[in-house]
């Protein structure tokens, strides 16, 4: 067998693993079609896909670049490698990539729906709205440009015609979790939160991986009073996408509302010490120490208020009847023994997190 049909063998592999959401595999695959023909695009570009596909942004970008180089007129690799820019944040970085895509298949209505989101992150509205109205015009039934379209107008708080676009696209493929995760998501913005959870737990039952919906779905939860439940989605979500921001400040309100203040400042502890440049995880560690603190300093006036009443009642009847006056003594101290050892809190996180 020749390099090429080794090549071409662990393509097919690799095609079909990505297909099934099995990304690791897709991936070793894609690296053994690679030590058959290192250069070749198609291989880089499915290894792209699989890394995107885990969440491995930087790994993407690194065979992104490659799958440009070995293909620099290959419209897919520049639009893979905007894409990838930006699931790193970096849309400004994403539109040359996008344009560069556009500029070998004009009409493929996807390249115009990322362009669209790269220009609404750099602020350049009146743009983002022309490209999702051209991308909108190319393939009005593409599921994947109906829900970046509505993200981008949701962006752009046009509320009305994203929540329009989702119902749309949920029409258009009921089993499609893509689409119940816009909708909650959109319904959270409109403060429609009973209807969020729903939409939300809808998409986690078509995709329990759907990390979006989950972190939706626990601030849903939050604004309805279901702590338990905001509780567990939050986790679960954190679970999928450890370090989401969204799912962890969930997490901490949810465990503040249940008085778990230690576990919520170990958490966020554990947040700053990952990200010491994240201003929002220092302030609510700041503002739970200080709850911690408050905490303690209400159990030691209760414990000192128990020991006092204690001690006087037992003044009291001894002064009346001495033997009694020991038994009452007795059922003191043991009061007052219970009220200094109950609920004794773990500690604050220590400054040493810092590092």
């Amino acid at each position: 067998m020749t390099p090429a049909e080794v090549a071409e063998r662990h393509r097919k592999r690799a095609r079909v693993a990505l297909d099934l959401g099995r990304y690791d595999a897709a991936e070793r695959e894609a690296r053994a079609a690679l030590g058959a023909a290192p250069t070749d695009a198609d291989s880089l570009v499915l290894l792209t896909r699989a890394r995107l596909g885990a969440g491995r942004y930087e790994p993407a970008w690194e065979s992104a670049q490659a799958a440009v180089s070995a293909a620099p007129d290959r419209g897919y690799a520049h639009y893979l490698a905007g894409f990838t820019l930006q699931c790193m944040g970096r849309f400004a970085d994403a539109l040359p990539h996008v344009d560069r895509a556009l500029a070998q298949e004009p009409d493929f209505a996807r390249y115009h729906i990322r362009r669209a989101l790269s220009l609404v992150e750099v602020a350049r509205a009146d743009e983002a709205t022309a490209a999702i109205d051209r991308a909108l015009s190319l393939d009005p039934n593409d599921g994947v440009v109906l829900e970046m379209a509505a993200r981008v107008l949701g962006t752009l708080k046009d509320y009305d015609r994203a929540e329009a676009l989702t119902r749309e696209l949920i029409k258009l493929e009921p089993a499609n979790a893509a689409g119940f995760g816009r909708l909650a998501w959109l319904l959270t913005e409109r403060r429609r939160f009973p209807e969020a959870a729903e939409a939300a737990r809808e998409a986690i039952r078509l995709d329990p991986n759907h990390y979006a919906a989950w972190a939706n779905l626990g601030y849903a939860a939050l604004e309805l009073h279901l702590y338990g439940e905001a509780e567990s989605a939050s986790r679960e979500a954190l679970r999928i996408r450890p370090g989401l921001q969204s799912a962890m400040t969930n997490l901490v309100v949810a465990l503040r509302e249940r008085g778990a203040l230690d576990e919520a400042a170990e958490l966020l502890a554990q947040c700053r010490a990952r990200d010491a440049s994240n201003r929002s995880f220092e302030k609510q560690l700041s503002e739970v120490q200080l709850a911690i603190a408050t905490r303690d300093r209400v159990r030691l006036f209760d414990r000192i208020a128990v020991t006092a009443v204690a001690f006087a009642v037992t003044v009291a009847v001894a002064l009346y009847d001495g033997r009694i006056g020991l038994a009452v003594g007795v059922l003191a101290l043991i009061a007052t023994v219970i009220a200094w050892r109950v609920g004794r809190s773990k500690p604050a996180p220590p400054p040493a997190l810092d590092r």
